[in-house]
Protein backbone atom coordinates (compact mmCIF):
# COMPACT_ATOMS: atom_id res chain seq x y z
CA UNK A 1 0.00 0.00 0.00
CA UNK A 2 1.33 3.13 -0.64
CA UNK A 3 2.69 5.57 2.15
CA UNK A 4 0.05 7.88 3.45
CA UNK A 5 1.38 11.46 4.18
CA UNK A 6 0.65 13.10 7.27
CA UNK A 7 -1.57 16.06 7.43
CA UNK A 8 1.57 18.01 8.23
CA UNK A 9 3.68 17.12 5.65
CA UNK A 10 2.42 19.68 3.43
CA UNK A 11 3.51 22.15 6.09
CA UNK A 12 6.86 20.31 6.21
CA UNK A 13 7.26 20.59 2.59
CA UNK A 14 7.04 24.42 2.84
CA UNK A 15 9.76 24.57 5.32
CA UNK A 16 12.78 22.35 3.07
CA UNK A 17 11.26 24.67 0.05
CA UNK A 18 13.18 27.95 2.31
CA UNK A 19 16.02 25.97 1.95
CA UNK A 20 15.98 24.63 -1.99
CA UNK A 21 15.08 28.53 -2.67
CA UNK A 22 18.24 29.48 -0.50
CA UNK A 23 20.32 27.53 -2.29
CA UNK A 24 19.19 28.27 -5.49
CA UNK A 25 19.38 32.02 -4.77
CA UNK A 26 23.21 30.86 -3.90
CA UNK A 27 23.76 29.32 -6.53
CA UNK A 28 22.43 32.00 -9.25
CA UNK A 29 24.39 34.88 -7.46
CA UNK A 30 27.74 32.60 -8.08
CA UNK A 31 26.43 31.79 -11.81
CA UNK A 32 26.15 35.28 -12.38
CA UNK A 33 29.63 36.15 -10.63
CA UNK A 34 31.18 33.42 -12.81
CA UNK A 35 29.89 34.85 -16.24
CA UNK A 36 31.20 38.18 -14.94
CA UNK A 37 34.95 37.22 -14.45
CA UNK A 38 36.22 37.09 -10.50
CA UNK A 39 37.42 40.63 -9.58
CA UNK A 40 37.75 41.26 -5.68
CA UNK A 41 35.27 43.56 -5.12
CA UNK A 42 32.49 41.49 -6.81
CA UNK A 43 33.15 39.28 -5.11
CA UNK A 44 33.16 41.11 -1.95
CA UNK A 45 29.32 41.95 -3.24
CA UNK A 46 28.59 38.83 -4.23
CA UNK A 47 29.59 37.48 -0.53
CA UNK A 48 27.02 40.24 0.97
CA UNK A 49 24.71 39.26 -0.93
CA UNK A 50 25.19 35.53 -0.27
CA UNK A 51 24.86 36.78 3.81
CA UNK A 52 21.39 38.85 2.58
CA UNK A 53 20.07 35.33 1.37
CA UNK A 54 21.37 33.07 4.20
CA UNK A 55 20.48 35.61 6.80
CA UNK A 56 16.64 35.94 5.07
CA UNK A 57 16.65 32.01 5.29
CA UNK A 58 17.32 32.04 8.75
CA UNK A 59 14.35 34.75 9.70
CA UNK A 60 11.99 32.52 7.13
CA UNK A 61 13.23 29.85 9.80
CA UNK A 62 12.61 31.61 13.30
CA UNK A 63 8.82 32.63 12.00
CA UNK A 64 8.11 29.17 10.30
CA UNK A 65 9.84 26.37 12.46
CA UNK A 66 7.99 27.14 15.79
CA UNK A 67 4.96 26.91 14.06
CA UNK A 68 5.43 23.77 11.98
CA UNK A 69 6.36 21.90 15.72
CA UNK A 70 3.82 23.44 17.48
CA UNK A 71 0.87 21.90 14.70
CA UNK A 72 2.68 18.71 15.29
CA UNK A 73 1.13 18.56 18.96
CA UNK A 74 -2.52 20.06 17.48
CA UNK A 75 -2.71 18.38 14.02
CA UNK A 76 -1.55 14.74 14.83
CA UNK A 77 -1.65 11.75 12.06
CA UNK A 78 -5.50 10.39 11.94
CA UNK A 79 -3.90 7.32 12.70
CA UNK A 80 -2.54 8.40 15.86
CA UNK A 81 -6.01 9.74 17.56
CA UNK A 82 -7.83 6.75 16.12
CA UNK A 83 -8.14 4.90 19.54
CA UNK A 84 -7.72 7.58 22.14
CA UNK A 85 -9.57 10.73 20.69
CA UNK A 86 -12.50 11.05 18.78
CA UNK A 87 -11.85 13.74 15.60
CA UNK A 88 -14.37 16.25 17.67
CA UNK A 89 -11.76 16.21 20.46
CA UNK A 90 -8.65 16.67 18.08
CA UNK A 91 -10.17 19.50 16.61
CA UNK A 92 -11.17 21.47 19.75
CA UNK A 93 -7.52 20.59 20.88
CA UNK A 94 -6.26 22.81 17.78
CA UNK A 95 -8.35 25.79 18.91
CA UNK A 96 -7.61 25.63 22.06
CA UNK A 97 -3.85 26.35 22.78
CA UNK A 98 -4.77 25.24 26.68
CA UNK A 99 -5.17 21.46 25.74
CA UNK A 100 -1.28 21.00 25.44
CA UNK A 101 -0.14 20.31 29.04
CA UNK A 102 3.57 22.08 30.43
CA UNK A 103 5.52 18.82 29.34
CA UNK A 104 4.29 19.55 25.83
CA UNK A 105 5.51 23.09 25.87
CA UNK A 106 8.66 22.40 27.22
CA UNK A 107 9.14 19.75 24.63
CA UNK A 108 8.67 21.97 21.33
CA UNK A 109 10.82 24.79 22.67
CA UNK A 110 13.60 22.23 22.87
CA UNK A 111 12.48 20.60 19.26
CA UNK A 112 12.72 24.05 18.13
CA UNK A 113 15.73 25.34 19.64
CA UNK A 114 17.19 22.27 18.49
CA UNK A 115 16.36 22.63 14.66
CA UNK A 116 16.81 26.46 14.53
CA UNK A 117 20.42 25.81 16.44
CA UNK A 118 21.46 22.88 13.52
CA UNK A 119 20.00 25.46 10.55
CA UNK A 120 22.22 28.89 11.86
CA UNK A 121 25.32 26.42 12.19
CA UNK A 122 24.27 25.01 8.44
CA UNK A 123 24.24 28.28 7.54
CA UNK A 124 27.35 29.50 9.28
CA UNK A 125 28.94 26.85 7.41
CA UNK A 126 27.81 27.39 3.66
CA UNK A 127 29.05 31.02 4.53
CA UNK A 128 32.34 30.32 5.36
CA UNK A 129 32.76 27.53 2.91
CA UNK A 130 31.73 30.62 0.16
CA UNK A 131 33.89 32.77 1.54
CA UNK A 132 36.99 30.88 1.52
CA UNK A 133 36.24 29.62 -1.93
CA UNK A 134 35.29 33.46 -3.76
CA UNK A 135 38.31 35.36 -1.64
CA UNK A 136 40.34 33.04 0.60
CA UNK A 137 40.19 32.29 4.40
CA UNK A 138 40.50 35.59 6.47
CA UNK A 139 42.00 34.22 9.05
CA UNK A 140 45.96 34.55 8.76
CA UNK A 141 46.94 30.92 8.84
CA UNK A 142 48.60 28.24 6.76
CA UNK A 143 45.64 27.69 4.80
CA UNK A 144 45.37 31.35 4.55
CA UNK A 145 48.71 31.72 3.66
CA UNK A 146 48.93 28.61 1.01
CA UNK A 147 45.25 29.97 -0.98
CA UNK A 148 47.13 33.17 -1.30
CA UNK A 149 50.42 31.59 -2.80
CA UNK A 150 48.55 29.58 -5.37
CA UNK A 151 46.87 32.50 -6.41
CA UNK A 152 50.14 34.25 -7.05
CA UNK A 153 51.71 31.72 -8.86
CA UNK A 154 49.14 31.35 -11.36
CA UNK A 155 49.50 34.69 -12.04
CA UNK A 156 53.27 34.40 -12.25
CA UNK A 157 52.48 31.81 -14.86
CA UNK A 158 50.94 34.32 -16.79
CA UNK A 159 47.22 32.41 -16.88
CA UNK A 160 45.81 35.52 -14.88
CA UNK A 161 43.19 36.28 -12.98
CA UNK A 162 40.09 34.76 -14.85
CA UNK A 163 42.45 31.47 -14.96
CA UNK A 164 42.76 31.38 -11.22
CA UNK A 165 39.05 31.97 -11.02
CA UNK A 166 38.01 28.94 -13.11
CA UNK A 167 40.14 26.61 -10.80
CA UNK A 168 37.99 28.11 -7.42
CA UNK A 169 34.24 28.02 -9.43
CA UNK A 170 35.82 24.44 -10.23
CA UNK A 171 36.55 23.38 -6.72
CA UNK A 172 32.93 25.10 -5.41
CA UNK A 173 31.40 23.17 -7.85
CA UNK A 174 32.90 20.17 -6.76
CA UNK A 175 32.09 20.60 -2.88
CA UNK A 176 29.08 22.50 -3.73
CA UNK A 177 27.34 24.94 -1.37
CA UNK A 178 28.67 22.91 1.98
CA UNK A 179 26.86 23.13 5.16
CA UNK A 180 27.91 19.95 7.22
CA UNK A 181 30.98 17.60 6.86
CA UNK A 182 29.79 14.37 8.82
CA UNK A 183 31.89 12.05 10.83
CA UNK A 184 32.91 9.70 7.27
CA UNK A 185 34.08 13.24 6.28
CA UNK A 186 30.62 13.26 3.60
CA UNK A 187 29.71 16.46 2.36
CA UNK A 188 26.24 17.34 3.10
CA UNK A 189 24.85 20.61 0.73
CA UNK A 190 22.64 23.44 2.59
CA UNK A 191 19.45 22.19 1.50
CA UNK A 192 19.86 18.84 1.67
CA UNK A 193 21.45 18.58 5.14
CA UNK A 194 18.34 21.60 6.23
CA UNK A 195 15.68 19.37 4.98
CA UNK A 196 17.32 16.54 6.88
CA UNK A 197 17.11 17.87 9.98
CA UNK A 198 13.51 19.36 9.02
CA UNK A 199 12.15 16.52 8.62
CA UNK A 200 13.77 14.70 11.62
CA UNK A 201 12.40 17.10 14.05
CA UNK A 202 9.34 16.89 12.19
CA UNK A 203 8.75 13.46 12.54
CA UNK A 204 10.24 13.51 16.44
CA UNK A 205 7.80 16.28 17.14
CA UNK A 206 4.95 14.35 15.76
CA UNK A 207 5.92 10.99 17.81
CA UNK A 208 6.29 12.64 20.80
CA UNK A 209 2.89 14.40 20.38
CA UNK A 210 1.71 10.94 20.21
CA UNK A 211 3.00 9.71 23.52
CA UNK A 212 2.69 12.49 25.39
CA UNK A 213 -1.17 12.62 24.30
CA UNK A 214 -1.93 10.35 26.93
CA UNK A 215 0.55 9.72 29.98
CA UNK A 216 -0.72 6.61 31.41
CA UNK A 217 -1.14 4.63 27.80
CA UNK A 218 2.25 2.49 27.64
CA UNK A 219 1.66 0.38 24.32
CA UNK A 220 1.98 1.94 20.72
CA UNK A 221 2.47 -0.02 17.22
CA UNK A 222 4.86 1.31 14.33
CA UNK A 223 3.07 1.50 11.45
CA UNK A 224 3.79 -0.79 8.21
CA UNK A 225 4.57 0.71 4.68
CA UNK A 226 4.50 -1.53 1.54
CA UNK A 227 8.00 0.15 0.31
CA UNK A 228 10.38 0.18 3.02
CA UNK A 229 14.10 0.61 3.67
CA UNK A 230 16.12 -2.95 4.99
CA UNK A 231 16.35 -1.12 8.25
CA UNK A 232 12.88 -0.03 9.02
CA UNK A 233 11.08 -3.53 7.54
CA UNK A 234 12.22 -5.39 11.05
CA UNK A 235 10.37 -2.92 13.48
CA UNK A 236 7.33 -2.08 11.49
CA UNK A 237 4.04 -3.24 12.75
CA UNK A 238 5.27 -4.48 16.19
CA UNK A 239 3.58 -3.23 19.23
CA UNK A 240 6.15 -1.79 21.91
CA UNK A 241 6.03 -0.87 25.42
CA UNK A 242 6.83 3.22 25.55
CA UNK A 243 8.15 2.86 29.23
CA UNK A 244 10.17 -0.60 28.40
CA UNK A 245 8.70 -2.45 31.33
CA UNK A 246 6.02 -4.41 29.92
CA UNK A 247 7.18 -7.88 30.20
CA UNK A 248 5.39 -8.71 27.21
CA UNK A 249 6.25 -6.06 24.24
CA UNK A 250 9.48 -4.95 23.41
CA UNK A 251 10.96 -1.17 24.67
CA UNK A 252 9.96 1.05 21.84
CA UNK A 253 13.64 2.59 22.78
CA UNK A 254 15.45 -0.69 21.33
CA UNK A 255 13.08 0.40 18.01
CA UNK A 256 14.46 4.09 17.68
CA UNK A 257 17.89 2.92 18.62
CA UNK A 258 19.67 4.00 22.73
CA UNK A 259 21.88 6.27 23.02
CA UNK A 260 23.61 4.40 25.46
CA UNK A 261 23.36 0.62 24.93
CA UNK A 262 23.68 -0.11 28.35
CA UNK A 263 21.42 2.46 29.44
CA UNK A 264 17.70 2.56 30.91
CA UNK A 265 15.14 1.42 28.27
CA UNK A 266 13.04 4.57 28.61
CA UNK A 267 12.67 7.20 25.67
CA UNK A 268 14.86 10.07 27.54
CA UNK A 269 18.00 7.16 26.03
CA UNK A 270 17.14 6.87 22.46
CA UNK A 271 16.74 9.06 19.27
CA UNK A 272 12.57 9.46 19.38
CA UNK A 273 12.92 7.80 15.58
CA UNK A 274 14.32 4.77 13.43
CA UNK A 275 16.61 6.67 11.31
CA UNK A 276 16.62 10.82 9.81
CA UNK A 277 13.80 11.53 7.37
CA UNK A 278 12.09 7.53 8.41
CA UNK A 279 8.43 8.23 7.68
CA UNK A 280 6.56 5.44 9.78
CA UNK A 281 4.22 7.05 12.81
CA UNK A 282 3.10 5.29 16.13
CA UNK A 283 -0.75 4.30 17.16
CA UNK A 284 -1.85 3.87 19.84
CA UNK A 285 -2.80 -0.03 20.79
CA UNK A 286 -4.57 -1.85 23.49
CA UNK A 287 -5.83 -5.42 23.67
CA UNK A 288 -9.25 -4.38 24.27
CA UNK A 289 -11.90 -6.26 22.19
CA UNK A 290 -9.15 -8.72 20.66
CA UNK A 291 -8.86 -12.30 21.53
CA UNK A 292 -6.43 -14.40 23.49
CA UNK A 293 -4.97 -15.99 20.20
CA UNK A 294 -5.23 -12.55 18.39
CA UNK A 295 -3.32 -10.90 21.38
CA UNK A 296 -0.90 -13.75 21.32
CA UNK A 297 -0.21 -13.81 17.98
CA UNK A 298 0.62 -9.91 17.90
CA UNK A 299 2.64 -10.85 21.18
CA UNK A 300 4.94 -13.53 19.75
CA UNK A 301 5.27 -11.21 16.44
CA UNK A 302 6.34 -8.38 18.48
CA UNK A 303 8.95 -10.07 20.24
CA UNK A 304 12.49 -9.73 19.82
CA UNK A 305 13.00 -13.21 21.10
CA UNK A 306 10.69 -14.73 18.93
CA UNK A 307 10.41 -13.10 15.80
CA UNK A 308 14.05 -11.52 15.99
CA UNK A 309 14.62 -8.14 14.15
CA UNK A 310 17.77 -9.43 12.07
CA UNK A 311 15.86 -10.48 9.08
CA UNK A 312 14.50 -8.94 6.17
CA UNK A 313 11.11 -9.96 6.13
CA UNK A 314 10.15 -7.68 2.82
CA UNK A 315 9.23 -9.72 0.15
CA UNK A 316 11.10 -9.55 -3.83
CA UNK A 317 8.16 -7.16 -4.59
CA UNK A 318 8.46 -5.09 -1.83
CA UNK A 319 12.15 -4.09 -2.61
CA UNK A 320 11.71 -4.20 -6.05
CA UNK A 321 8.94 -1.11 -4.94
CA UNK A 322 11.32 0.69 -2.38
CA UNK A 323 14.43 0.50 -5.15
CA UNK A 324 12.59 2.11 -7.20
CA UNK A 325 11.23 4.94 -5.45
CA UNK A 326 15.00 5.47 -4.19
CA UNK A 327 16.44 5.50 -7.45
CA UNK A 328 13.74 7.86 -8.92
CA UNK A 329 14.56 10.14 -5.57
CA UNK A 330 18.53 9.62 -6.71
CA UNK A 331 17.63 10.81 -10.23
CA UNK A 332 16.38 13.76 -9.10
CA UNK A 333 18.94 14.61 -6.57
CA UNK A 334 21.56 13.73 -9.31
CA UNK A 335 20.16 15.78 -12.00
CA UNK A 336 19.69 18.71 -9.37
CA UNK A 337 23.61 18.43 -8.60
CA UNK A 338 24.17 18.47 -12.16
CA UNK A 339 22.57 22.01 -12.82
CA UNK A 340 24.36 22.85 -9.89
CA UNK A 341 27.94 22.65 -11.17
CA UNK A 342 26.80 23.71 -14.82
CA UNK A 343 25.48 26.50 -13.44
CA UNK A 344 28.42 27.35 -11.17
CA UNK A 345 31.07 26.70 -14.05
CA UNK A 346 29.03 28.07 -17.49
CA UNK A 347 26.93 31.09 -15.39
CA UNK A 348 24.32 33.07 -16.93
CA UNK A 349 24.45 30.45 -20.09
CA UNK A 350 22.61 27.75 -18.03
CA UNK A 351 18.79 28.50 -16.76
CA UNK A 352 18.39 29.80 -13.38
CA UNK A 353 16.01 27.13 -12.48
CA UNK A 354 16.41 23.41 -12.36
CA UNK A 355 12.83 22.89 -13.14
CA UNK A 356 13.89 24.84 -16.94
CA UNK A 357 17.37 22.83 -17.00
CA UNK A 358 15.57 19.36 -15.98
CA UNK A 359 12.97 19.69 -18.39
CA UNK A 360 15.60 20.21 -21.73
CA UNK A 361 17.52 16.89 -20.29
CA UNK A 362 14.78 14.95 -20.24
CA UNK A 363 13.99 16.22 -24.04
CA UNK A 364 17.57 15.61 -24.41
CA UNK A 365 17.33 18.29 -27.40
CA UNK A 366 19.98 20.74 -28.69
CA UNK A 367 20.03 23.09 -25.41
CA UNK A 368 20.98 20.48 -22.97
CA UNK A 369 23.64 19.08 -26.00
CA UNK A 370 24.70 22.83 -26.15
CA UNK A 371 25.57 22.82 -22.64
CA UNK A 372 27.25 19.45 -22.21
CA UNK A 373 29.30 20.90 -25.00
CA UNK A 374 30.38 24.43 -23.24
CA UNK A 375 30.69 21.99 -20.09
CA UNK A 376 33.66 20.08 -21.48
CA UNK A 377 34.83 23.27 -23.27
CA UNK A 378 35.51 24.44 -19.39
CA UNK A 379 38.01 21.13 -19.17
CA UNK A 380 35.21 19.08 -17.16
CA UNK A 381 34.49 15.63 -17.22
CA UNK A 382 31.03 14.07 -16.93
CA UNK A 383 29.06 10.99 -17.78
CA UNK A 384 26.15 12.24 -19.35
CA UNK A 385 25.54 11.01 -22.19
Amino acid sequence: MPIQKSPNEKELEKLIAIFLRAETAIINEIGRLRSQGLVDYHAVAALNRIQAILKQMETDCWEYVPKMVEQQFYVRVPEARKILEPVEKHVRGYENAEALTATQYSIMDRLVTNLMGEIVEASGTAQNTLQNGLIGRTQGDIFRRVSLGTLAQTQAMGKGAQKAANDIFQALAREGVTAFVDKSGRRWSLHTYCSMVARTTSRQAEVLATLTADEEHDLYKISSHGTTCKICAPLEGRVYSKSGKDPNFPPLSSAFGKIDPTGPNDLTNSYLNIHPSCLHVLTPWTPAGRSEEEIQKIKDFSSFKKNPPTMDPRTQKQIDAYRKKETARADWLRDYRQWETYRMTLGNQVPKTFETFRKHKRLRDDKYKKWMQLYRKEGRDTDEK
